[in-house]
């Protein structure tokens, strides 16, 4: 009977040992993998590069891809839409990834309000936004600029932006585009509607860089607009009283002809 006992006590100690152990070692494995997970994931360092309002020449100078803060020197990967070419635009050099964003099945039967990567005439992708930000957060430090082709899918879109980011997964400048106003040589009105689209920004995600654009068009050798002093105050009395940054995106040949206009637009503020 006291060898039972002796033993039973015995076999109860090794037991609470090894649970000790087991224990111990999963605890071990849960830091470790923590760790390694921080280290290897991928993210720049200063805090005040590594926010969604951050400035891009500052966000990719912390990173060390750029030498001083002259756009000149970031490199750009554009239409990234499709899986294929999203994958294509991971595996490059380009600094800053560039892709369009409208509502599957736009104004079809078959819209279904998701937001997807494409431009138009496409409505239709093999690849959503949710898709797209997954794979270009998890796998690269790039900065993301998503243009925006139809005012439908920018409420849903921002709504995702503003989930990642409280889930702190956005740690890099998010650029907001969108052509809110009718440009050079277009004889129609295509753009996304500016009042709606500045208002969504501003109560769904006003942490993005705002890049508000012209709709334009150019033909080669045939006679061409540039932009005008009108389209440029338009410009500046929608975005300049809004608190976030602000950059425009224009067309390169039309731009040396309309410089006095944009000297004034860009001498409007600080930012």
């Amino acid at each position: 009977m006291a060898c039972k006992k002796w033993c039973s006590s015995r076999q109860t100690k090794w037991a609470l040992v090894g649970s000790a152990s087991v224990v111990l070692v999963f605890a071990f494995g849960m830091v470790l993998s923590f760790v390694l997970q921080q280290r290897t994931r991928p993210g720049c360092e200063q805090e005040a590069a590594c926010r969604p309002d951050a400035d891009m020449l500052d966000y990719l100078q912390s990173l060390g891809q750029i030498s001083q803060r002259d756009g000149l020197l970031v490199t750009w990967y554009h239409a990234a839409n499709s899986q294929k070419e999203m994958g294509a635009a991971l595996s490059s050099n380009a600094m800053v990834l560039e892709a369009d964003v409208t509502v599957e099945g736009l104004n079809t039967v078959n819209e279904t309000g998701v937001p997807v990567m494409a431009h138009p005439p496409a409505v239709y992708s093999d690849n959503t936004l949710q898709q797209w930000l997954e794979a270009v957060l998890a796998s690269s430090q790039k900065g993301i600029k998503l243009d925006f082709k139809s005012l439908k899918a920018v409420g849903p879109s921002l709504a995702l932006l503003r989930r990642l980011t409280e889930d702190g997964r956005v740690r890099r400048p998010v650029w907001i585009n969108a052509d809110i106003l009718r440009g050079p040589n277009v004889p129609i009105s295509i753009e996304v509607n500016a009042t709606q689209f500045l208002a969504l920004v501003q109560e769904n995600y006003p942490e993005a860089t705002l890049s508000p654009g012209w709709t334009t068009l150019y033909v080669p050798l045939f006679p061409n607009r540039t932009y005008t002093r009108a389209m440029v105050e338009k410009m500046q009395g929608l975005v300049g009283a809004l608190p976030q940054k602000v950059t425009f995106p224009v067309r390169a040949v039309m731009v040396r002809a309309a410089w006095p206009h944009f000297s004034w637009l860009l001498g409007q503020s600080q930012r």
